[in-house]
C-alpha cells in the first residue's frame, strides 16, 4: 500500500524578474536533459522540460499568503499539491509558508528528478520530522489514497492548467481538514466566454452565453461549480478571494470549507444580460419566472447563466 503520510515509511522507489538560464545537468543515468534555471520572489530552481509559466508568479504569490495565515491562525499546515509541475508552489509553501509537510505530485514521473533537485533545498527528514515527499500518480488517484487512508491536508493547491477542475473537486474536498483551504484553477476561456455552454451545464451547472464581462463570470462560474459539488457532499463553502489573469486565461480561486449545509442559496441564482440595452441584474431560484428587462417590458432575457 503506498503511505502518503510522513508517520510511515514513503514506499514510492523508482511575473520573473530573472532571466532564464539554460544549462545542462547530468542525470543519474548519465543522460544530459536540457534545464533552465529560473529565479522567483529570491527562490532560484529548475525548470526542465516541466510546463512552467513564469506570469503565474502573482497566483503563486496569493496562495503563498493564504498559506501563511493559515498557519498563524492555526499552528498548523499541510499542503498537497496535486499538480505540482517543476515544484515551485511545493517549494514556496515550504520556505515561505513554512509548511510542517507538502506532499508534490506530478503524474509524469520524467519530471522526478527536476522536482527532487528543486525541493532538496529544505531537509526532508525523517518518520514524524519529514517535510515532504514526492509521488507520480493521477491526481485524482493521489486524492483518493490519501482519502482512505484518513490522511487529510490543511491546504490542497490545484493548478491544473489547461485541465478541467471539475474533475478534481469532489475528491479533493473529501481530502481536505475541516475548515481546510482549496485553491483551485480554471483555464478554460473559451467556455467563460460562452462559446460552450453545453460543457460548462456538465461541468460547472452553468449554461453560459457569451457576455461583456466573461471575466467576471468564469469566476463565478468556477465558484458556482464548487458550491454545487461541496452541497452535494454534505460541505458547505466560502470564497477567500478569487484572482483572474490574462494569461492563459487563469481564473483562480481560494475557497474554505466546511462541513454542513449552506444556510441560505441567496448567493447562489442567476445573472443576466439584455442584449438590446445592456443591463445586467441577479435573480434567485425562485424568480426564474420573472425575468424580464425594463426596455423589453414583459419579455425574457435572452442570456442567462448560473452564478455564485
Amino acid at each position: 500500500m503506498l503511505t502518503l503520510s510522513p508517520k510511515a515509511p514513503f514506499l514510492y522507489k523508482p511575473q520573473n524578474p530573472n532571466p532564464k538560464t539554460q544549462h545542462y545537468k547530468q542525470q543519474i543515468n548519465g543522460i544530459y536533459c536540457k534545464s533552465e534555471l529560473q529565479s522567483e520572489r529570491g527562490l532560484e530552481f529548475e525548470t526542465g522540460e516541466t510546463f512552467f509559466r513564469h506570469e503565474s508568479a502573482k497566483g503563486r504569490d496569493l496562495g503563498v499568503l493564504a498559506a501563511s495565515l493559515y498557519n498563524q491562525s492555526k499552528g498548523k499546515l499541510r499542503v498537497l499539491d496535486a499538480l505540482c509541475g517543476c515544484g515551485i508552489r511545493s517549494l514556496r509553501y515550504l520556505m515561505e509558508s513554512k509548511a510542517d509537510f507538502v506532499l508534490a505530485n506530478d503524474a509524469n514521473d520524467e519530471h522526478r528528478r527536476v522536482i527532487l533537485d528543486n525541493l532538496k533545498r529544505v531537509d526532508r527528514g525523517f518518520g514524524d520530522e519529514r517535510k515532504w515527499a514526492v509521488t507520480h500518480l493521477d491526481a485524482n488517484r493521489v486524492l483518493s489514497e490519501c482519502y482512505l487512508q484518513k490522511d487529510f491536508f490543511d491546504l490542497i493547491d490545484i493548478d491544473s492548467f489547461g485541465s478541467d477542475i471539475s474533475l478534481f473537486l469532489r475528491s479533493a474536498m473529501n481530502t481536505l481538514s475541516f475548515d481546510g483551504l482549496l485553491y483551485v484553477t480554471s483555464t478554460d476561456g473559451h467556455s467563460s466566454g460562452g462559446h460552450h455552454p453545453d460543457h460548462t451545464l456538465a461541468a460547472y451547472g452553468a449554461y453560459v452565453r457569451p457576455m461583456p464581462f466573461s471575466n467576471e463570470v468564469g469566476l463565478r462560474m468556477l465558484i458556482g461549480g464548487a458550491v454545487r459539488e461541496a452541497s452535494v457532499l454534505g460541505y458547505y463553502i466560502t470564497p477567500l478571494f478569487s484572482y483572474y489573469s490574462y494569461h492563459g486565461p487563469v481564473f483562480r480561486v481560494m475557497l474554505r470549507v466546511n462541513r454542513g449545509k449552506l444556510l441560505e442559496n441567496r448567493h447562489y441564482g442567476f445573472i443576466t444580460y439584455c442584449n438590446k440595452c445592456g443591463d445586467s441584474q441577479e435573480f434567485s431560484w425562485a424568480e426564474l419566472g420573472q425575468i424580464s428587462c425594463s426596455c423589453n417590458g414583459s419579455h425574457v432575457f435572452p442570456r442567462t447563466l448560473v452564478r455564485s
